[in-house]
């Protein structure tokens, strides 16, 4: 393993950053979640907070704003969104997005649905 490591073809560093790129990106995966997930692999604490610093937060609010905007529109809003607005906070949840991230995100997204669902 050793001379593996020494020649470059085992690098936790590289394996984090293109780990929490990928399930970012297509995953849709919060921080938290990363996080939790580098650790069962076995990933260095450094290496994993250097590989999460990649996803600022505008790109982390921007993606679950991507998710909820893709479950949304099959959702029922008959009750204000009141059901819809628990299962997509549940679901960033899920995704290891933050707590106050995920009502914001909601509370926006929703706000347009409705809007928009009221002109047309």
């Amino acid at each position: 393993m050793q001379r593996l490591a020494t020649a470059g073809l085992i690098n936790d560093a590289d394996f984090a950053t293109q780990w929490v790129q990928s399930r970012h990106t297509y995953a849709g995966k919060g921080k938290r979640a990363l996080a939790a997930e580098l650790r069962t692999k076995g990933v260095s604490a450094e290496n994993a907070a250097a590989a999460l610093a990649q996803i600022d937060g505008d790109a982390e609010r921007s993606r679950a704003a991507q998710l909820v905007a893709k479950k949304l529109r099959s959702e029922n809003l008959d009750d204000g969104g009141i059901k819809a607005a628990r299962r997509l906070v549940a679901m960033l949840a899920r995704r290891g997005y933050g707590q106050s991230m995920a009502y914001d995100v909601v509370k926006n997204a929703l706000a347009s649905e409705q809007d928009r669902r009221d002109v047309g």
